[in-house]
């Protein structure tokens, strides 16, 4: 990496490196989803399974061209997860320079950690995709008969994967801002009820446009936001650790802040006299 006489890099470095982090995490993209576009039609049997389980019709091509671009949509979803290590290798690299020496050595338990996530969120996603399917089927009755379009389908479930892919990041997202120090254990506490109304907030903003699908995203990332306030509490231990103030300095330091902040909005008492 270019860097300046005093050691830091320009803005123009630091973007010089962003393009060059999305330019080989695109080509690593590419690359995977050739590779699935031979197994899409397997992939898409598999993602047809629950569908099959409940439903007594078929799924329907509703275009010309829908058989193809499903072919497409599946090999790119499945090369972004396929290639998920390699595109937060790249992300991992960016960041690196302006780590510790120490955490920078951690590249591959963080990439590993981070992909098993982001990946665990599809299976999840993919073990609630029978209920899912089955809830909405209920709907058709004698006189309404249920013909789903394969196109519309897959986009529902590749979504379904993506959304529950995203929101399985989050202890990551949660450990990194504590190790930093932008948040501590004791704001995610306190902010909690305000945590849940934006996790319902993202639900809704990031699963396909139903209710139950939102309410079913909003109960993991309840429970992943409860986990990451645990883990928030070990990376914020070694934040202070790694911090030239210990806890103890960092807790006087506050009071002392505070104490100070107390006597500046206490008047001081008139002279006798006036």
């Amino acid at each position: 990496m270019k860097q300046t006489a005093g050691g830091q890099m320009s803005f123009l470095d630091h973007l010089e490196e962003f393009r060059k982090a999305v330019i080989r995490s695109l080509i690593g993209l590419v690359i995977a989803m050739f590779a699935c576009y031979y197994f899409a039609p397997y992939i898409q049997d598999l993602l047809v399974i629950p569908f099959r389980e409940h439903a007594i019709g078929k799924l329907a091509l509703l275009a010309p061209t829908e058989g193809f671009v499903v072919r497409l949509k599946i090999s790119l979803i499945s090369g972004l997860f396929l290639s998920s290590p390699w595109i937060f290798l790249q992300l991992w690299l960016f960041v690196a320079p302006g780590l510790y020496a120490k955490e920078r050595k951690k590249v591959f338990p963080v990439v590993l950690f981070t992909s098993i996530c982001f990946i665990s969120g599809a299976i999840f996603a993919y073990h609630i995709l029978p209920w899912a399917t089955g809830f909405f089927l209920s709907f058709g009755t004698s006189e309404v008969e249920n013909t789903w379009s394969l196109g519309r389908y897959l986009d529902y479930v590749l979504r379904l994967f993506l959304a529950f892919g995203v929101v399985f990041e989050l202890p990551v997202l949660i450990y990194f801002l504590a190790r930093l120090g932008v948040i501590t254990p004791a704001f995610l506490r306190t902010y909690r009820r305000y945590a849940y109304i934006l996790v319902l907030i993202g639900a809704a903003m990031i699963t396909p446009p139903d209710v139950f699908t939102q309410v079913v995203l909003a109960g993991p990332m309840v429970i992943l936001y409860e986990g990451s306030i645990l883990l928030s509490v070990i990376a914020h231990r070694r934040y202070l650790a790694a911090s030239p103030l210990n806890e103890e300095e960092h807790r006087s330091e506050r009071s002392t802040a505070i104490d100070q902040a107390v006597e500046a909005e206490t008047p001081s008492p008139k002279p006798e006299g006036e």
